[in-house]
C-alpha cells in the first residue's frame, strides 16, 4: 500500500477477471474525461465501444499477455495500469520489452500520487520479469501525460499511427530503460 491524499492508504493491486466491470468503467470514465472534447463523437464511440465494453475488458484480463494492475482509495476503484508483454514497436523486434498500454486515474485523483505509484509498481513488475526496456505511446496532444512520463524518466524515440474508432491520430512512442 501507498500513502497518498493527505493520509487516506492506496490500494494498488492485481486485477482479476471479476474486477472487469470495474476496469470496464474506469476504461471508459476516464478516457471520456481525458479525450472526449478533442474528437469526433460517432469515432470516440465507437472506439470506447471496442476497447473498454465489458466483453473486450473480460477478453483482455483472460489474455496471458495483459497483466492489470487496479488502484483503490477506501474500496473504490479510482485507476489502473495495463501491461502489454507481446507487443513490440521497435525496428529490431529482438528487444525484450514491455508496453505500458494504460494509466488511467479519474480526473478527481490527478496529480495525488495515484498514477506515480501505479507506474513504479509497473516498473517493479517489468524489474521482476526481467525487461530491459519499457515503452509506450501516447497521444501528442496529450501534454500532461508527456511531461508526466518525462519527469519518471520516458524519452521520446518516436511515433506511430494510432486508430482511434477509425480516425487517425498520431502517438509519440517513449521508452524508459529498466
Amino acid at each position: 500500500m501507498h500513502t497518498v491524499l493527505e493520509g487516506q492508504k492506496l490500494l494498488i493491486k492485481v486485477a482479476c477477471t471479476k474486477d472487469s466491470a470495474a476496469l470496464s468503467r474506469l476504461g471508459k470514465e476516464t478516457f471520456e474525461e481525458t479525450y472526449a472534447s478533442y474528437n469526433n463523437q460517432a469515432s470516440f464511440k465507437k472506439y470506447i465501444k471496442a476497447s473498454f465494453s465489458k466483453d473486450a475488458t473480460l477478453k483482455q484480463l483472460e489474455d496471458a499477455g495483459n497483466f492489470f494492475l487496479l488502484a483503490q482509495l477506501n474500496k473504490k476503484s479510482i485507476g489502473y495500469a495495463k501491461l502489454r508483454e507481446n507487443n513490440k514497436p521497435f525496428h529490431d523486434k529482438t528487444i525484450n520489452a514491455v508496453e505500458l498500454e494504460r494509466i488511467y486515474v479519474l480526473k478527481d485523483y490527478q496529480g495525488e500520487g495515484v498514477g506515480k505509484n501505479l507506474l513504479e509498481d509497473c516498473l517493479a513488475f517489468a524489474k521482476l520479469r526481467k525487461y530491459p526496456v519499457m515503452w509506450l505511446g501516447v497521444w501528442e496532444q496529450n501534454l500532461s501525460a508527456l511531461k508526466f512520463y518525462q519527469r519518471q524518466g520516458f524519452v521520446v524515440f518516436g511515433s506511430h499511427k494510432f486508430d482511434l474508432g477509425g480516425e487517425e491520430q498520431n502517438d509519440y512512442l517513449m521508452k524508459k530503460d529498466m
